[in-house]
């Protein structure tokens, strides 16, 4: 005799039907719990998971108008923990805007991140945490740590200053984009 399928002990049949998935708003209430996000970054993870362009719209409207979504204070909070892992404001400004943070909104958050510390201020302490507190090496050793605080976004002439090169350090900033 064929087996019955049940939900369970008088519950009868299973229904075949799917339960409908989350709504637009729902799917962006899901996203932001898990991390604070940008608006872009909000509407491409939607569209990625295939809302529609007319929900998408709606449920980006719902979530600022709850108050969920604010650039500026994601920003700072970016900026700050980017800022405190040795990196240059100027790179994390930049890195901000890719992230759809308005640029006048992600200078304001790099620059409150630095407190007001110079770039050699701050090219200093970056080395510093490379370091750990020991000196650093012989010239090769020094050769890399001015590459990495180059590639963190500090000027070349606040990188050898702080690796106390004795080259003439401002010609080394020739060249370099303000906005990099």
């Amino acid at each position: 005799m064929p087996r019955r399928e049940t939900g369970g002990p008088g519950r009868g049949p299973r229904s075949s039907a799917a339960r409908p998935g989350p709504n637009a708003t729902e799917r962006a209430l899901r996203l932001l719990g898990s991390r604070a996000l940008t608006l872009r970054q909000l509407e491409q993870a939607l569209l990625r998971k295939g809302v529609p362009r007319a929900e998408l719209e709606a449920a980006l409207a719902r979530v600022k108008e709850l108050g969920y979504i604010d650039d500026a204070e994601v920003a700072r909070g970016r900026a700050q923990r980017r800022v405190g892992k040795g990196e240059a404001p100027r790179l994390v400004a930049r890195r901000l805007r890719a992230q759809g943070v308005p640029a006048e909104t992600a200078r304001a958050a790099a620059e409150e991140a630095a407190a007001g510390a110079s770039e050699d201020a701050l090219a200093a302490q970056a080395l510093r945490q490379k370091l750990r507190g020991r000196p650093p090496g012989g010239p090769r050793e020094k050769q890399r740590l001015a590459r990495a605080l180059i590639a963190k976004g500090h000027r070349p002439a606040a990188v050898a200053k702080a690796l106390g090169l004795d080259e003439t350090v401002e010609a080394l900033d020739d060249g370099i984009d303000e906005d990099r």
